[in-house]
C-alpha cells in the first residue's frame, strides 16, 4: 500500500512516500511562504523518482495544524484534491503529533510566536494533552515538573535541547485507520490561534510588495462592490508617487491592507480591508495608525484626513466614527449603482 505524505504547517516543505510504514522516498527543506508554489511539483517530483503510477496511491496522510495560518491550508488543499482525484482516503495528522519520539511521552512545541508555543504530550498513538497554546515559560516549567518528558521538535527558540524527529517517517507510520476520516472534502485545518478570536496574535504592517497581489485582490474582490483592479495596484505601488500602499500581516499571510494618498496638507483613504474571519480583532486599528505615522513624517503638515464611504456601509462608519472622522457632506449618487457616499473628513490639527 502506498501512501502520500504532506506537510506545510512550518517554515518546512515536507513530502514523502511510504509504502506500509517503509520511507520509499522523502524530500523536506526550508520553503517559508513558498510552499505553495513548490508542493505540487516535489509531489510529482517524487512519484516519477519512486517508478510508481498516480493510480498506484492508496491514500494521503497529511498534517492539519496547528502551525502557519497559511502553511496548514496549503498542504491540506492539496491533499483534499487528491484524495478526491484518485478517490482514496484521507489520514488527518497533528503537526505536533508527528514530532513525537517513538513510543516516549513526547512533549512536542512548535513556535508559536509572541512568547508562546503550540503544545501537545503523547506517547505514540495515545494523546496525554491536546494540542493548545502555552506561554514559553509553562511549557518550561511544565518540563521541570515533569523530567521524564522528552522534548521534540524545533526547540531552539526556547533555548532548550530537543529531539528532531523525523516528520515523514512518523507520518509513514500513522497510515492507519485511527487517522482516517469519513469525508476528506469536509476536512479542516486546525489553527488554534482561533485564539484568533481573542486577538491572541501578533500582526505586521509593512509596505505592500507585488507579491502580495494575490491575497491582496482576493480581499478587495470579496470587501468591495466596485473593487480596484489589480493594474489600478501596480500603478499605485510602483508609479504613482502619493500612494502608500501597506499590508497586515499574520504568520506571513496578508489578511488586510490600506492604501491612501499623501498630497500637500491632506490624506485621502482610498482603501482599507480586513478578511471577514479577523475582523474586529484590532487589525483596522493598526493599519490606520500607519497612515497617521507617514502623515506625522511628512515634510508638510497634514492637517485632515479625508474618505468617501458608502452611506450604506454601517460597519465602516462606525469605525470612522471611532477613529473621530465627522460626516461633513452627503454626495448624492456618487457610486455606479446610484449609492450615496458620505464624506468624511478628520482633523489632525485639533486631534
Amino acid at each position: 500500500m502506498h501512501y502520500l505524505l504532506l506537510d506545510s504547517s512550518s517554515s518546512l516543505l515536507s513530502v514523502g512516500l511510504a509504502s506500509d510504514g517503509v520511507l520509499l522516498e522523502a524530500i523536506s527543506y526550508e520553503a517559508w511562504q513558498r510552499q505553495s508554489e513548490t508542493m505540487v511539483l516535489e509531489i510529482d517530483n517524487i512519484i516519477k523518482k519512486s517508478g510508481i503510477r498516480k493510480e498506484d496511491i492508496n491514500g494521503v496522510v497529511c498534517s492539519k495544524g496547528p502551525g502557519s495560518y497559511t502553511g496548514v491550508r496549503i498542504a491540506l488543499s492539496i491533499a483534499k484534491t487528491i484524495c478526491f482525484a484518485l478517490n482514496v482516503p484521507l489520514f488527518l495528522v497533528s503537526s505536533l503529533h508527528v514530532l513525537r519520539k517513538g513510543e516516549e511521552l513526547s512533549l512536542c512545541v512548535d513556535n508559536a510566536r509572541g512568547k508562546r508555543s503550540y503544545v501537545g504530550l503523547y506517547k505514540g498513538d495515545e494523546v496525554l494533552i491536546n494540542d493548545c497554546i502555552m506561554d514559553n515559560a509553562e511549557v518550561k516549567k511544565l518540563l521541570e515538573e515533569n523530567p521524564s518528558y522528552t522534548l521534540c521538535g524545533e526547540t531552539a527558540y526556547l533555548g532548550l535541547e530537543g529531539h528532531k524527529p523525523d516528520i515523514l517517517l512518523n507520518m509513514a507510520l500513522m497510515a492507519k485507520d485511527l487517522y482516517k476520516i469519513d469525508n476528506p472534502m469536509g476536512a479542516t485545518p486546525v489553527y488554534l490561534k482561533d485564539d484568533y478570536g481573542k486577538g491572541n496574535f501578533k500582526t505586521v504592517v509593512r509596505k505592500m510588495m507585488p507579491s502580495d497581489l494575490p491575497s491582496v485582490m482576493e480581499i478587495e474582490n470579496k470587501c468591495f462592490k466596485k473593487p480596484y483592479t489589480k493594474d489600478q495596484f501596480v500603478y499605485d505601488m510602483s508609479v504613482n508617487p502619493c500612494a502608500h500602499l501597506y499590508s497586515a500581516v499574520v504568520d506571513g499571510e496578508v489578511v488586510g491592507f490600506i492604501t491612501f494618498l499623501i498630497t500637500f496638507n491632506s490624506a485621502t483613504i482610498c482603501q482599507i480591508a480586513v478578511k471577514e474571519e479577523l475582523r474586529k480583532k484590532g487589525i483596522g486599528n493598526l493599519l490606520l495608525g500607519q497612515l497617521l505615522k507617514d502623515c506625522a513624517s511628512q515634510e508638510d503638515v497634514v492637517e485632515f484626513l479625508t474618505l468617501e464611504v458608502r452611506a450604506s456601509n454601517a460597519t465602516a462608519l462606525s469605525f470612522y466614527k471611532k477613529h473621530k472622522f465627522e460626516n461633513v457632506t452627503t454626495k448624492k449618487g456618487y457610486y455606479d449603482d446610484g449609492e450615496d457616499a458620505f464624506y468624511l473628513v478628520r482633523s489632525l490639527i485639533n486631534g
